[in-house]
């Protein structure tokens, strides 16, 4: 800890020593640790820059020790002071970084808020920028999923730095994730780290907003590598916005999706599932439970908004994948 608070070995030593023994001088000191005493007095400068020592009142032309616990207090201040400069020196490098590349994204084309990117490689650079310049929310139709291992990742770290920077992150793929090991390994840990991450039977298209200011679409959806479009008029991003917000509503969590937590069912809403999975009519149904059938028919529509069913069916197959029947 002392090396990290800028103490060298030497420079520790001499502080205790001249703490157990204060009438010691630069002379008995490096005696005492056979030493020069120009080390002593290099030791010395070091410890009265860091404000461990102070000239004595008593004999101005001699050193003394601070209050141990001043000291210490006195080295965590200038260690955080320093600190904080470097974030705000790093914090300015990276915003001119950010101007730099702004300006450097290559050949491309635009027109009233329609930006085209030619190829994978030019769409990546721009969700990379975008994911790193996000304030507030990305929200994503991941249709490309499952992905290998790499690119997953790099999918992985960036939404996990958005993340950290307090941006939230919502992702909606393909019922047919569920069935990859991988691509739910690292749900979860995007999940852990306050991420969403919902699925549906079929997407759309794949898209990609950030902040509700940009989104970007694929030139062809059936050819990726074709690039995509970024849009940046707020008449083309509105009904973008509206889209996800549909089928997120209707999608299921993949796992342990915060935003899921209150949708989990009473005892009653339970075996009112169990009952219909079973073959059970409404009126069978609400004879087993003991209610009317109007109520279990308005259960089960509760049941179907929640779940984002549009049928019984679907509905029971979403309660059996979340586990509550």
């Amino acid at each position: 800890m002392s090396t990290t608070l800028g103490l060298e070995a030497l420079d520790r030593t001499v502080y205790q020593m001249m703490l157990d023994r204060p009438a010691l001088g630069v002379a008995e000191l490096a005696a005492e640790l056979a030493v020069a005493p120009d080390q002593i007095h290099a030791c010395l400068d070091r410890l009265f820059a860091l404000q461990l020592v102070q000239a004595s009142f008593e004999a101005p032309s001699r050193f003394t020790v601070v209050d141990p616990v001043l000291g210490v207090k006195r080295l965590l201040d200038q260690q955080h002071d320093e600190l904080l400069r470097r974030q705000h020196q790093m914090a300015s490098s990276h915003q001119a970084l950010v101007r730099i590349l702004a300006g450097s994204g290559g050949p491309a084309q635009r027109a009233d808020g329609v930006e085209l990117l030619a190829g994978p490689d030019a769409v990546r650079r721009r969700l990379e920028r975008l994911a790193l310049e996000a304030r507030h929310e990305i929200l994503t139709f991941q249709t490309d999923l499952p992905q290998p291992p790499t690119a997953l990742r790099t999918v992985h770290e960036s939404h996990a730095h958005a993340l950290r920077r307090g941006v939230a992150v919502r992702t909606v793929g393909p019922d047919s994730i569920r069935d990859d090991a991988t691509t739910v390994a690292h749900t979860r840990a995007l999940v852990a780290q306050g991420g969403q991450v919902r699925t549906v039977a079929t997407l759309p298209t794949p898209l990609v907003v950030v902040d509700g200011t940009y989104a970007l679409v694929p030139v062809d959806p059936a050819d990726s590598g074709k690039g995509a479009l970024q849009l940046a008029a707020p008449g083309m991003i509105a009904p973008l916005l509206a889209l996800f917000e549909q089928v997120w509503g209707t999608a299921v969590p993949l796992v342990g999706d915060p935003a899921g937590a209150g949708r989990v069912p009473s005892e009653q809403e339970r075996a009112l599932l169990t009952l219909l999975a079973q073959g059970h009519t409404d009126e069978s149904a609400a004879l087993q439970l003991h209610i009317s059938a109007r109520t279990a028919r308005r259960i089960m529509a509760s049941l179907n908004e929640r779940l984002g069913a549009r049928s019984r069916f679907e509905a029971g197959l979403r309660a059996a994948r979340l586990g509550w029947v």
